[in-house]
């Protein structure tokens, strides 16, 4: 009776490009299954001894090429619901186990631990399991979890497939002549060319985690910080802002022209020009003081606001001044420099102040009349459509500077006196009724603002002095003449200049040994 080989099924492979797996061996056992063996019943007569002979040289071939390549399989879940775990258990063909029966040189004890050894994929082959098991028993199997809770280990105990054996006729003596030679060269064929034997799996190939962050780019450093933001997105936060404003004042300039267009703005404009005339008794022109107060005012507010934004950012001061009547208290040096140019400021101011009421010019930046009011709202709507007001500064002042001028002198310039004292160490410490009447909070919430004003009113000062004719104002400022020439603006120069210097040389090597004439300086 014949035995077919069981085609073992085959799914995607393990690695990328491989074989399907399981993988395919074309062995000897295969073969030897395909072949036909010739099989005795009980009651058959007995063969002849050349058929014997035919029959003893595949059978011995069969028999070496299953023990050289035959091993078992690790055996996991089934591939179908309900089948058997696979790879199946896979016995020895029935043809193989028949042929060595046989074979009269090889002891059936050996054909059965030979054929225990097939190849697992290889299926036993249709009703060859009649009979009683051979001497070695049922190939033993690998048992796992099982398949139901609390249940046995799957497969359960016992359920081996027995190899069969069948009952054959008992081995007719032959000649060893013709028969040792058939038997020897089919057995050497197969030893001296076994199967080769299958390679281990091959796990796939991953790049190296490692391999993988070296071959990556370095991640670029974080951009410096200047504030909140980095230089790039300040550069894009101007630009933004900028384009918005420049939009802004576009849609301003369209609004107020077409609104000075109408009937009645044009009446409120011919009646209030922007500027009223002075009393009979202002003076005209501007004297050689005023020109010097003014660069002196500039030189100092200057100064001041540099040195007060150093007090307000400076966390770890390099130097310290000390008052010789009192050695114990400190200030920083940055500190004794701003106060010492308020009080500079403060002298010269009041110097202004004195010299103004004194020669009458103080009618040019106080207002005399009511009609100021209306008429720097007719300044500013003329500015707005940069159809600007005809001034002349030298004699009259637009009420629109008036007020601006007024607010500066005797309105900023004295709250940023007196919360500047608030703050300063002039002030009694221990003054409790001034202290609860003017607590220095307030001081400090008016002081910052009040710089803010000086530093909006000198970039609106200067952009107005140099939109409106800027030799002949400078000329005004800085030369007392007018005339338009390049005077005023040579010593507005030079006056920047100085100021530049100063600048620079604001530094604790410069100042300490100024510092030391008029008390302790250290450096804690």
């Amino acid at each position: 009776m014949a035995t077919y080989g069981r085609t073992t099924r085959q799914g995607l492979p393990r690695v990328a490009g491989g074989e399907p797996w399981p993988p395919v061996f074309e062995s000897a056992v295969a073969a030897a299954a395909a072949a036909p063996a010739p099989v005795v019943e009980a009651s058959a007569p007995a063969v002849t001894a050349d058929a014997a002979a035919s029959a003893v040289a595949p059978a011995a071939a069969a028999a070496v090429a299953v023990a050289s390549t035959a091993h078992r399989v690790r055996r996991g879940l089934p591939r179908v619901p309900g089948g058997e775990p696979w790879p199946p258990a896979s016995a020895a063909p029935v043809a193989a186990a028949a042929a060595v029966a046989a074979a009269p040189a090889t002891p059936p004890s050996d054909v059965a631990a030979a054929v225990g050894r097939a190849e697992p994929h290889l299926a036993p082959a249709a009703g060859a399991t009649a009979g009683a098991p051979v001497a070695g028993g049922g190939a033993a199997l690998r048992r796992g979890l099982p398949r139901t809770p609390d249940g046995e280990p799957w497969p359960p105990a016992g359920s081996a497939p027995a190899r069969p054996e069948r009952v054959v006729a008992a081995p007719v003596e032959v000649a060893p002549e013709p028969i040792l030679e058939p038997v020897a060269a089919a057995v050497a064929a197969p030893v001296a060319a076994p199967a080769p034997a299958r390679t281990p799996m091959q796990p796939p190939r991953r790049p190296v985690a490692v391999a993988a962050a070296s071959a990556r780019p370095a991640a670029e450093p974080w951009p410096k910080l200047y504030g909140p933001y980095s230089r790039a997105e300040w550069a894009g936060a101007l630009f933004i802002g900028g384009f918005g404003l420049l939009l802004a004042a576009t849609g301003v300039v369209v609004v107020v022209n077409w609104l000075l267009g109408l009937g009645p703005m044009q009446d409120f404009i011919a009646a209030y020009p922007g500027e009223y005339h002075l009393p009979e008794s202002a003076p005209i022109g501007i004297p050689a003081w005023i020109g010097w107060q003014h660069f002196f005012n500039v030189f100092l507010i200057v100064l001041i606001m540099r040195s007060g934004l150093q007090v307000r950012t400076q966390k770890r001061p390099t130097a310290f001044w000390s008052p010789r009547w009192n050695p114990q208290r400190k200030i920083s040096l940055s500190l004794w420099f701003h106060q010492s140019l308020d009080i500079l400021w403060l002298v010269n101011g009041a110097v202004f102040v004195v010299l103004l009421f004194a020669t009458g010019q103080w009618m040019r930046i106080v207002p005399t009349s009511w009609e100021v009011f209306p008429n720097a709202l007719s300044a500013l709507l003329q500015y707005l459509s940069l159809d600007w007001p005809t001034e002349n500064g030298w004699v009259n002042y637009n009420s629109l500077q008036q007020i601006a001028y007024f607010l500066t002198v005797f309105i900023a310039a004295p709250l940023a006196a007196i919360t500047g004292v608030r703050m300063s160490g002039l002030w009694p410490k221990n003054a409790k009724t001034l202290n609860r009447i003017y607590p220095v909070e307030w001081a400090r919430a008016v002081h910052f603002p009040v710089m803010l004003y000086f530093v909006a009113f000198i970039i609106v000062h200067v952009g107005l002095v140099f939109a409106t004719g800027a030799l002949r104002n400078l000329n005004h400022m800085y030369a007392s003449q007018d005339v338009v020439n390049w005077t005023g603006f040579w010593i507005f120069v030079a006056s920047l200049v100085v100021i530049a210097a100063v600048w620079v040389a604001a530094r604790p090597l410069v100042l300490a040994p100024i510092a030391r004439l008029f008390g302790k300086v250290s450096g804690r």
